[in-house]
């Protein structure tokens, strides 16, 4: 396959209203929104499927939970911390493919360690292994929502991303709520049931890796290989961030989106399946509501992708991160505060999180610059990663002694605490309301590196 490099003259592919970045063939543009479906559930199934693992395969009682999850979240989140800014350097010299398609291999892995586990601790080797990949995967797919779009597709390309984000999150759902049940009506216990549950997750992962090996863009945006020593990765993000404010308002909204994403998913499926375990459900038929009521929640999410995707390309992308946050830290907040979890205020916050993640994916892709992307956004990556830690140690203790919706209260103070940095931030640049595709710093460079 002979793909053009990203400094080739010629217009990248166009499909419909999508406009793909120069030198971005239909195979590449293909895989892209393919990878954008398959790799949801590759990053969103662990998390959900927790507490089917913890009650149904290793036997951990109810009320231990929140203590168990909030450790394999902090081991994950220590991994991630380890290696995310360093692949997002590496990145910049040897590119994306090889990396996603690694990082993506090594969570099958991780998966099938699930799997094969009889104890706590062999869940904690698991979620390792798995840390490794999603670390590599994570940073991979956000570099790559920055690469592939034009500057003036940026929230199209995200909204559409956005929505195949969505139906890869439904699939996610299906598969939780359908394959244990087929699993036991052939004889299987929930146990082995589980267990096979994650062998199929494996296998979807080692396929969605083999797919991006096959068809994503091969090389570097710049079309040469940075020569940045990778021990000074952090250090020039934050250099970026330093003499660019919005860019500290995408760290900002990093470490709030990646909490949402990953401790939402985590802890309310713990308190739907919670309150259907009390409700006198079985384990799987409390997974099957919660899957349920979990789709409603993203399928919300996934209506609005498109029309924020057009926003985002018309008004002022800072001012669409302050307007998301705000959003966010309403919705969460008020979710938070009912007594039970099959509330339409799920909607609200549904659309909230996916409004903070692809305003601050145009931002962040609008304001790097080309031949530091992979650094910057891999200092975002990290921003992410602490975010998680911080509201996964906090969130846990919150679940156990507080309220079982203090996780999502927690979420909620945090959107409100990035609102008021990013609202700052906004009116310090005069309060901008339309896009102007001529600030963009997508197509300039650094200058540092390159040969």
């Amino acid at each position: 396959m002979n793909d053009r490099t990203a400094t080739d003259s010629r217009s990248g592919y166009r499909l419909g209203p999508l406009q793909f970045a120069d030198g971005m063939s239909g195979l590449n543009a293909w895989t892209y929104l393919y990878v954008s479906l398959t790799i949801m559930p590759v990053i969103s199934f662990l998390s959900f499927s927790q507490p089917y693992v913890l009650t149904e395969i290793i036997g951990i009682p109810p009320e231990r939970h929140g203590q168990v999850t909030g450790l394999l979240m902090t081991i994950h989140e220590v991994v991630v911390l380890a290696l995310i800014s360093f692949a997002g350097g590496l990145s910049d010299r040897v590119g994306r493919r090889p990396i996603f398609a690694a990082g993506t291999l090594i969570t099958a892995i991780g998966f099938a360690l699930y799997g094969l586990a009889h104890s706590i601790t062999d869940l904690y080797v698991g979620r390792f292994v798995y840390a490794i990949g999603l670390a590599f995967a994570g940073v991979m797919m956000a570099v790559t929502a920055a690469d592939y779009p034009a500057e003036g597709s940026r929230g199209k390309l995200a909204g559409a991303s956005g929505v195949l984000n969505g139906l890869g999150i439904g699939l996610a759902t299906l598969m939780f709520a359908t394959l244990p049940g087929i699993f036991q009506a052939q004889g299987m216990s929930s146990a082995d049931a589980g267990r096979y549950m994650l062998f199929v997750m494996a296998g979807f992962a080692a396929l969605t890796a083999l797919v991006m090996q096959l068809g994503l863009k091969r090389g570097t945006p710049t079309g040469t290989s940075s020569r940045i020593p990778l021990r000074r990765v952090l250090q020039i993000g934050l250099r970026q961030g330093f003499e660019n404010p919005r860019l500290m308002v995408c760290y900002a909204g990093s470490f709030i989106s990646r909490a949402d994403l990953t401790l939402v998913a985590t802890f309310v499926s713990l308190w739907l399946q919670r309150v259907g375990r009390d409700e006198g459900l079985d384990g799987p038929e409390a997974l099957a509501r919660a899957a349920l009521m979990f789709a409603l929640i993203q399928g919300s999410a996934l209506v609005w992708a498109p029309v924020a995707g057009f926003l985002i390309d018309r008004y002022h992308r800072l001012a669409c991160v302050v307007a998301a946050l705000l959003l966010g830290a309403v919705g969460y907040t008020l979710l938070g505060l009912q007594d039970q979890p099959f509330s339409p205020l799920g909607y609200l916050g549904g659309v909230g999180q996916m409004s903070v993640i692809l305003s601050v994916t145009g931002l962040l892709g609008q304001e790097t610059p080309l031949d530091v992307r992979g650094s910057v956004i891999g200092l975002a990556g990290l921003c992410g990663s602490l975010g998680i830690l911080v509201t996964s140690v906090a969130g846990g203790f919150l679940f156990d002694h507080w309220r079982i919706s203090g996780p999502i209260i927690l979420v909620g103070g945090a959107n409100l605490l990035a609102f008021f940095f990013a609202l700052k931030v906004w009116l310090a640049d005069g309060r901008p309301m339309k896009f102007n595709p001529g600030e963009a710093r997508s197509a300039d460079t650094a200058g540092m590196g390159m040969h």
